[in-house]
């Protein structure tokens, strides 16, 4: 798109890098330049010790696929990269927003954040931006303080959201440790209080059948320690749905709340994230058993 504001953008920014020490060459980016003819680059930084930074200032919506595509080939030519993102395209700080927004897998490519930019009293402006979980459907935007940039760094970092998973090139503003006051250097899941991992379902307390007495007639004695609940009742509930649910409806569920918390992409802890992931299989399989879907 390559807006008058994204154009003002990108000649402030190349102007602040350029006099970065470890900075020897910083150019607008021209369709030559770029390793692959995926997307042009739009600024190309020449450090001293030789490397080649890419920055790609996305000023539009770009599928994820393309991404990985931009990212695997700039790797391939040993070139570094660095997204920024419009500012104007992302939500409000405490927007709650669902997990398949187009610019989330970004914040998994800069140590748990995206950035985003904006031009304010004619100077560039990054700040990092978060999704954080906030339940299981939806994640919070949280936004940082601006970065005071005066470094760029890179390495090979791997990362472990599925569609963009791989161990890549890439580059950041945060080599300078007061860079960002106050740091978010990671989610914070305080939450969640995670305190070990979950038990299973399995050993969760439920029960089957309610004791009918002896066979003389004599009813049992009250137990109020019994649980309140038959193990297909929290199975229903694990997945958070009504037990008159249909198969493809229960399905449906499992499949959106699986995918969410599934270790390979989920911003949980890995030991929560497997936890969930296991109790959620495991309560499905007991639905399907229960009412012999098969």
């Amino acid at each position: 798109m390559n807006n008058a504001q994204t154009q003002l953008f990108k000649k402030l920014l190349r102007e602040r890098i350029t006099r970065f020490v470890s900075v020897q060459r910083c150019v607008l980016g021209q369709p030559a330049m770029a390793a692959a003819p995926i997307r042009d680059v739009d600024i190309v930084v020449q450090m001293w010790a030789g490397v080649v930074i890419h920055i790609h200032v996305i000023d539009e919506p770009i599928k994820v696929g393309k991404v990985r595509r931009i990212i695997e080939s700039a790797t391939d030519n040993g070139i570094p990269i660095l997204f920024l993102l419009d500012a104007s395209l992302l939500p409000a700080p405490k927007t709650h927003i669902t997990i398949d927004q187009w610019y989330v897998p970004f914040q998994s490519l800069v140590d748990d954040r995206a950035y985003s930019y904006r031009v304010e009293n004619n100077e560039p402006v990054i700040t990092p931006v978060q999704f954080r979980p906030y339940s299981r459907f939806e994640l919070e935007v949280s936004y940082g303080a601006p970065l005071a940039i005066s470094q760029i760094q890179h390495s090979r970092i791997s990362v472990r959201q599925s569609t963009l998973k791989g161990f890549w090139l890439l580059a950041d503003f945060e080599s300078d440790p007061n860079a960002n006051v106050p740091p978010i250097r990671r989610t914070d899941y305080s939450n969640y209080q995670y305190n070990g991992p979950r038990p299973s379902f399995q050993e969760m307390p439920h029960w089957e059948k309610p004791p009918t007495g002896d066979k003389s007639g004599t009813p049992p004695p009250p137990n109020t320690n019994l649980p309140q609940k038959s193990r297909l009742e929290l199975a229903y509930e694990v997945l958070g749905i009504s037990a008159s649910a249909t198969r493809e409806e229960v399905k449906a569920v499992f499949r959106k709340l699986a995918f969410e918390v599934h270790p390979d992409v989920s911003t949980l802890p890995k030991p929560e994230a497997e936890a969930r992931f296991k109790l959620l299989s495991e309560a499905y399989a007991f639905i399907k058993s229960a009412n012999r879907w098969g």
